[in-house]
């Protein structure tokens, strides 16, 4: 009986009697969103697989041939449908990683490369400080030796230290906003 049914909804599909089609998606719609859910629980890829299911049926009416019954027709199309989608998504997700990944891979060895010319002016700069300017500074922000550990080895004052470090800040700030 099912047989007979099912060819007279083809047939009626294939004249394009829109009413057979109407009632055919009414009838099947909710049933195949029910199933989907036990893959997938994304609704609005689950509707959108089915709703292309069932106009993908309308489109290419004329050449459909079902080998078993259009019920096991239409539940094979929108799992073969959601399985397509979930290809797709995966493949597109991984080409986006694979961007992500390369982006960062740039953006850190332009960093570094950023890092290391800041670095080369940095020291060049250094290079420029007068000698005293330099040694005291060295000593104190390189070394790590406080403000009276300096003056002692130079054998200077401690506001003498305090001088040069501040001239050497200046310096250097004056010198890498240059560049």
């Amino acid at each position: 009986m099912q047989q007979h049914t099912d060819i007279f909804i083809l047939n009626s599909l294939k004249k394009g009697d829109k009413k057979v089609f109407d009632k055919l998606y009414s009838s099947y719609y909710q049933k195949l969103c029910s199933f989907l859910l036990s893959y997938c629980q994304d609704r609005d890829i689950i509707e959108d697989v089915v709703q292309d299911v069932f106009l993908n049926l309308w489109a290419k009416r004329r050449e459909i041939k079902i080998q078993t019954s259009l019920n096991a027709f239409l539940y094979r199309s929108v799992y073969n449908k959601l399985m397509d989608k979930y290809r797709h998504l995966r493949l597109k997700n991984q080409m986006l990683s694979s961007y992500y990944h390369t982006a960062v891979i740039l953006a850190v060895e332009k960093e570094n490369d950023q890092h290391k010319k800041r670095v080369q002016l940095l020291q060049k700069c250094m290079e420029e400080l007068p000698t005293r300017c330099g040694e005291v500074f060295v000593r104190g922000k390189v070394r790590g030796l406080n403000y009276r550990e300096i003056s002692e080895e130079l054998g200077i004052s401690v506001k003498t230290v305090e001088g040069h470090i501040a001239r050497a800040y200046r310096f250097l700030k004056e010198c890498l906003d240059k560049d």
